[in-house]
């Protein structure tokens, strides 16, 4: 990307007002004292851009006074009246399109930017505009929105990330920005400052590696992809599992279906899956007992066809035969209802004790990290003893003086999480038998219902005198209506496991792509490009006369992608005292690592903010990277905290060598000619001098 020119038109009563620069392709340097609006030409360009959250604040309100309310020229206060930005840019492949955003305008909302296609402002060309709307819902995922259209424009790709609620979030183009884009007030106070967050989680680090041009977004995407599949097929399994027991419920028999897990799995023998009923205490197939069924269908058609003078003696019977089963029915119904009570009691037990299980563990595991810490900080009571009266503390769950075996946290961590497996386990089992005995009281009902019909045709046969009992008819139609269910069920069972079957292979697959996945977070290619920034930022770190630390002893840790000093461990040596401990900390070698920017000086840091940020450039643009830097870095008062003038001048000498990347540099060089020439002697920029102030009379 090449911004090649800015305009600032600010409208008066007065007349016309504002400013109109154009910039090189490598380097330009916006000159003037520090009241003379080089941040306000600075701050522009990112408010053209839609970018002005990197100041602080979105539309007006980043933006100073000047540009909105009034200003001073002259020694008189202009009011404007209205004010816009133009900003002409041109991308990778040469297109060049020009940006009119507005500031102050009662007809124009700064939401609104109008894209002019051509040079519209160093050639006056312009053949087509269109406009885009920013800062609202949308402005970076629809067409309609200004920053999909600028991501669009600059040849970006911006994946999509974990946020902190676990969701995937769009990685920003305002957050990509702040790695090229550093102002003055705060950009020089991390290594990329200013930086939006829009709730992604280490938003630093994946712009780091977007910008370095990483694989992690691809196997990052690819993992979220396998692992959203992953939850589909359970929830596929589960909705499955649920509408197979809802058929079972609906049946007026005991149906258990063995071999079938309540979660999905890969490893499934389905040949061993089947469906049984529980018939006079014993389990049969679906078959064998639509089988008994049958055959008691054809015994009532043969007690129908027998020819009867009389069977009021046989109804009798009958009618004595159907009161003993609805006794025994009621007695059924009444032990099963029971059972299921005394069993989501167990239920309802067994969860408040995962609850208060878990709150122990938690308890137990926050203590031991609060001793652990305390052991680090050589606390006394982390050693078990008192740091008043050095008196021995039991690590223990006992009051003192018990005479029984005591855990330590350690322990009692251990023996909770068994607990909580055991009770997970029972929860599970608890379940099962819940359904069980809510399958019983549902098949009991209607076996209660079917009884109580049998005995009410069986009453009327009696004081009718029917030859031809009402009760066997019954008894057949409700048999064809048992045979039809479960024909039905058998039919829709086979579909269910085909669907088992299907989900159960997805899942496998599923697996063995995760398997075939690098298990570190970045890849062998991803190392190598890692290896090369640490050495371009250590080489550049050399080039700006850092003194705070060995160069030699600085690396890129792999984990936060910042710079750390290596084989230094805070470590900390106690002498006692007077009875006390006198803590002295110091370096020494060790495994761990120290953030090099608590050991730089002011100016120090600075100069590793400039080398981590062209290292970033200097490691995507490299020759064996395929990456994606913009090209273009755009730095306000980068010469911080009295910065030498030999380090500013190897900054410019960096940034006007390099002839693919585009750097604006806005800075006031002490107000120092002299440390203005030592700085710039010859280099090749263009430079861009400022008067008393940067807004004029056009």
């Amino acid at each position: 990307m090449i911004i090649k020119a800015i305009r600032l038109n600010i409208s008066t009563r007065e007349g016309e007002f504002g400013f109109a620069f154009s910039f090189d392709r490598n380097l330009t340097i916006i000159r003037g004292s520090n009241s003379s609006g080089k941040s306000t030409v600075f701050n522009s360009i990112l408010y053209a851009f839609g970018m002005e959250e990197l100041v602080g604040g979105k539309n007006q309100a980043s933006l100073p006074y000047a540009l909105k309310d009034y200003f001073e020229f002259e020694g008189e206060k202009v009011f404007v009246e209205k004010s816009e930005i133009l900003l002409e840019v041109e991308n990778r492949v040469g297109d060049i399109v020009t940006f009119r955003r507005s500031i102050t305008d009662e007809q124009k909302s700064p939401k609104l930017v109008e894209v002019l296609n051509g040079p519209y402002l160093t050639e006056g060309v312009s053949t087509l505009s269109t406009f885009k709307y920013l800062h609202d819902g949308g402005g970076a995922q629809y067409d309609e929105g200004f920053h999909t259209y600028l991501e669009s424009f600059l040849g970006f790709k911006l994946p999509f990330v974990a946020g902190a609620n676990g969701r995937q979030v769009k990685l920003y183009l305002q957050a990509v920005f702040a790695a090229v884009a550093v102002e003055q007030k705060r950009g020089w106070t991390d290594y990329i400052a200013n930086i939006p967050h829009y709730g992604i989680r280490d938003v630093r680090v994946k712009v780091v590696e977007l910008l370095l041009g990483l694989d992690v977004f691809e196997l990052a995407s690819l993992r979220s992809e396998l692992n959203n599949e992953a939850v589909e097929i359970d929830g596929s399994w589960n909705d499955s599992y649920k509408e197979l027991f809802r058929e079972v419920r609906s049946l007026n028999v005991r149906v258990d279906v063995a071999g079938l897990p309540v979660r999905v799995a890969s490893t499934i023998d389905f040949s061993k899956v089947s469906v049984g009923i529980q018939s006079d205490g014993a389990r049969i197939s679906l078959v064998e007992y639509i089988a008994k069924l049958r055959e008691k269908y054809k015994a009532l058609e043969l007690q129908i066809e027998i020819p009867k003078n009389d069977n009021s003696l046989e109804t009798v019977a009958a009618l004595s035969e159907q009161g003993a089963e609805l006794s025994r029915l009621v007695s059924l119904y009444e032990s099963a209802l029971s059972t299921l009570a005394v069993h989501k009691s167990s239920l309802s037990l067994n969860k408040q004790l995962v609850i208060q299980a878990n709150e122990e563990l938690i308890s137990n595991k926050s203590s031991q990290k609060l001793q652990k810490f305390g052991a680090l900080l050589g606390l006394s009571l982390s050693k078990e003893q008192c740091p008043t009266c050095h008196q021995h503390v039991d690590d223990s769950l006992t009051a003192s003086g018990e005479l029984i075996s005591k855990m330590d946290v350690q322990t009692n961590i251990e023996y909770l999480e068994s607990q909580l497996n055991m009770l997970r386990r029972q929860q599970d089992g608890i379940n099962v038998l819940i359904r069980n005995c809510e399958m019983d009281v549902q098949n009991t009902q209607s076996a209660i219902v079917n009884v109580k019909s049998i005995l009410s045709s069986l009453r009327k046969d009696v004081a009718s005198g029917n030859v031809n009992s009402r009760a066997l008819v019954k008894q057949q139609i409700f048999i064809e209506e048992e045979i039809v269910k479960l024909q039905r069920f058998d039919d829709l069972f086979g579909e269910i496991i085909n669907i088992f079957k299907e989900l159960s292979n997805r899942l496998k697959v599923n697996q063995e792509r995760r398997t075939s996945l690098p298990k570190i977070h970045y890849s062998e290619d991803d190392g190598r490009v890692l290896d090369l920034f640490e050495k371009m930022f250590r080489a550049n770190v050399g080039e700006f006369d850092y003194h705070s630390a060995p160069v030699r002893d600085i690396e890129i840790d792999f984990d936060s992608l910042l710079p750390f000093l290596k084989r230094l461990e805070l470590r900390v040596v106690r002498d006692a005292v007077e009875g006390a401990e006198l803590a002295v900390h110091h370096y020494q070698a060790g495994k761990s690592r120290n953030n090099i920017a608590a050991d730089s000086s002011a100016s120090d840091f600075v100069r590793l903010i400039w080398s981590y940020l062209l290292a970033i450039y200097q490691t995507s643009t490299h020759s064996t990277v395929n990456a994606n830097h913009p090209g273009i870095l755009l730095f306000d008062e980068p010469g911080q905290h009295s910065m030498a003038t030999k380090s500013q001048r190897a900054l410019f000498q960096m940034l006007s060598g390099d002839p693919k990347l585009q750097s604006i540099v806005a800075a006031s060089f002490d107000d120092s000619e002299p440390v203005f020439k030592e700085s710039t002697e010859e280099l090749q920029f263009k430079l861009i001098q400022l008067n008393e102030k940067s807004i004029t009379r056009f």
